[in-house]
């Protein structure tokens, strides 16, 4: 099993070396592997200027928790379907042997009755298909290339009301017509 070195191994890490001691020996006292301590050095070396202007590599502690922490969180979550080779085998035969889609392979799961250790969705697969986490399988691989849009439901829109229509202008009274009375402008502001 593999264990990562703690801020308190690499304080004894920067202690023997100044001690002396090669790191074969450095890695006996913290009960791991040479080459982890090998990697270690070159995580945390860096140049040291001295005093009378010449340089000598040096270990630090600090410079090599900071770069492990810096890989961490450059290094990404794990896989969703991780450890679960079932789902794996299935997804790749029903897409790279039977020609189905992502979504008719989540289909196929519910209608089957299937349970497998994770649950995935249609764009964790095609997210996987891009990675190139399937063996054999790409976007070209899927029916329509992997090219079609989803396809939204459309939402109608109430009209809106429209007000009853009136008498039309030409069925108007001929009193209208003659301009006599005042307040009859229909005719006039157009």
């Amino acid at each position: 099993m593999h264990k990562h070195l703690t801020w308190t191994d690499r304080l004894k890490i920067e202690k023997g070396l100044k001690e002396g001691l090669k790191p074969c020996a450095i890695a006996a006292r913290l009960h791991v592997h040479n080459t982890t301590i090998y990697r270690e050095l070159k995580r945390g070396t860096y140049t040291h200027l001295n005093s009378d202007l010449t340089t000598e590599e040096r270990y630090s502690p600090e410079i090599a928790q900071q770069r492990y922490k810096d890989n961490l969180k450059a290094k990404g979550g794990g896989l969703k379907i991780g450890n679960d080779h079932k789902l794996a085998a299935f997804i790749e035969k029903k897409i790279g042997e039977e020609g189905y889609s992502p979504a008719a392979v989540i289909g196929e799961i519910k209608r089957l009755g299937l349970t497998f250790k994770t649950e995935i969705s249609e764009k964790t697969i095609y997210n996987y298909i891009d990675k190139g986490i399937f063996y054999g399988i790409s976007r070209e691989s899927l029916p329509d290339h992997g090219k079609r849009k989803r396809k939204y439901d459309k939402v109608e829109r109430k009209k809106a009301a429209r007000a009853p229509q009136g008498e039309s202008i030409e069925e108007r009274p001929q009193e209208i017509n003659d301009r006599q009375t005042f307040g009859h402008w229909e005719g006039d502001c157009v």
